[in-house]
């Protein structure tokens, strides 16, 4: 089994981040870079999204299924339902986290589990760590942005 884990502290109080990484148009704009569009049925536990990827992931969709959401933790995780043929990912679960730390900074955390299929563990952790540092990168820049 692979775990990919990363955290990264963000310059912005941890319920905008939050809102980033909870709501359907954060999770639409983290994505950017390795998801060409992302659809969604229902808010919260419970809700499912379907996402178009491009970029190195190549053309393709994933189906996950929200199984844990808690506001109050500013804690989710994912499980994908359906890899649409292509992604090389069995049992997948990710699992992102904000943190506060002072008023006006957190740090989010991400992880994902899962194990590769018909690939090595190294080149299926390389494919995690890239949708994590793109994600990563766009929640930084939607969060400290000078129009955020």
């Amino acid at each position: 089994m692979v775990v990919n884990e990363q955290a990264t502290r963000i310059m912005a109080p941890a319920e905008k981040v939050w809102a980033l990484v909870a709501t359907h148009d954060g999770q639409r704009l983290a994505a950017r870079g390795f998801v060409a569009s992302m659809e969604f049925e229902g808010e919260g536990l419970g809700m499912v999204r379907t996402m178009r990827t491009e970029g190195h992931l190549g053309e393709t969709y994933v189906v996950e299924r929200c199984d844990h959401f808690d506001a109050d933790e500013m804690e989710m995780m994912y499980r994908i339902t359906d890899t649409g043929g292509a992604v090389p990912f069995a049992d997948y679960q990710g699992r992102a986290r904000v943190i506060r730390a002072g008023a006006d900074a957190c740090v989010l955390m991400l992880r994902s589990t899962f194990i590769p299929v018909d690939m090595g563990e190294a080149e299926a952790k390389a494919i995690s760590q890239a949708n994590f540092r793109l994600f990563l990168d766009n929640i930084r820049s939607a969060a400290e942005g000078a129009d955020a």
